[in-house]
């Protein structure tokens, strides 16, 4: 294998080595072939792969796929299990407030207030109605008693 520019051009023609003597260009272009030509010699050849490489590597990507969808497939069939208990703590808690509900102690009706004392008390509410006159009358006969 040649080693240098000179050793390559040694075998070629005659008409190629006065060329390359005095054309720069094809000289740095010998120069690189005999770089390329170390470099390459320098490297480790690649293993080639054995005839069930593809076979094996196709097997763990199907083995791995079949683990990952068992896995989901387990976290879907909890869901039903959860859905009837879910569904007995809403129908219990359902019963349990219609019976708290329908039990539930009446409040005794609100004492009814003055309607002044309800004007002051609330300003967005509507203004109260004005007496009509039998209150009135009933009202001021008390207050000459």
């Amino acid at each position: 294998m040649a080693e240098t520019c000179d050793a390559l051009l040694e075998f070629a023609p005659a008409a190629l080595r006065e060329h390359a003597q005095a054309c720069a260009d094809c000289r740095d272009a010998a120069d690189d072939l005999v770089t390329l030509r170390k470099l390459l010699r320098d490297l480790q050849p690649v293993p080639v792969a054995g005839p069930f490489f593809a076979s094996r590597v196709m097997a763990n990507i199907a083995a791995q796929e079949s683990v990952e969808r068992s896995r989901i497939a387990a976290v879907w069939l909890a869901v039903p299990r959860f859905a009837s208990r879910l569904s007995w703590i809403a129908a219990a808690t359902l019963v349990f407030a219609c019976g708290w509900l329908y039990e539930r102690p009446g409040y005794p009706p609100a004492q009814p207030q003055s309607a002044s004392a309800f004007a002051s008390e609330h300003l967005f509410d509507p203004p109260a109605l004005p007496p009509n006159h039998d209150d009135v009358l009933v009202s001021l006969s008390e207050n000459e008693q």
